[in-house]
């Protein structure tokens, strides 16, 4: 194991502690996006949507080609043609890493990283069991900002949730391809 609890629930408060003093102190953009699968892999047959609430603090901006910003979000998945636990409702809340691969003056291409924490309301999905109600949410994307202003956004990503072995059932969520719509108030 290569932490353990009581060094994730550090790590964990850390990052809360983080955000709420960087939300203090900051100027921020807003911005609300999106996701719909359009591949899955674990279960092959969940559908569902996630929508997520982004707040970007200018003061956690690295030159003009890295920063973070923190997302809360909600999914809901749901699994077709099955009697009992064929729903899940995710709470999540993260910080993301932004990386600028391209800036121009109306489109930028950008790839994002981020691990964070989520609340899932079952422990069971359909014949999976998730272990516990608490899980980290991975994910990994690539999109673009455009407009006037680069206030839409369009792009990839996967996510997996699971418990990291915090629990001896870790049966996670993956979903390999999420479209991402979205747009930055500024």
């Amino acid at each position: 194991m290569l932490f353990n609890n009581e060094q994730k629930l550090s790590f964990i408060t850390s990052l809360i502690i983080f955000f709420c003093l960087t939300i203090a102190y900051a100027k921020p953009y807003y911005g609300a996006n999106f996701s719909y699968p359009l591949v899955t892999k674990e279960p092959p047959s969940l559908h569902g949507y996630q929508f997520m609430l982004t707040y970007d603090p200018e003061t956690i901006h690295w030159e003009k080609w890295l920063y973070v910003y923190f997302d809360g979000g909600f999914s809901h998945f749901w699994i077709t043609n099955k009697p009992y636990y064929t729903t899940l409702n995710i709470y999540s809340i993260a910080p993301v890493v932004r990386m600028m691969l391209q800036q121009k003056e109306k489109v930028s291409l950008f790839i994002d990283f981020s691990i964070g924490a989520a609340y899932l309301n079952h422990i069971y999905l359909d014949n999976r069991k998730l272990g516990i109600h608490f899980a980290f949410q991975d994910r990994i994307g690539v999109g673009l900002l455009f407009g006037t202003s680069q206030q839409f956004i369009l792009g990839l990503h996967a996510i997996h949730y699971s418990n990291a072995h915090l629990s001896k059932h870790n049966s996670g969520i993956t979903i390999p391809v999420m479209l991402d719509v979205g747009y930055r108030f500024q």
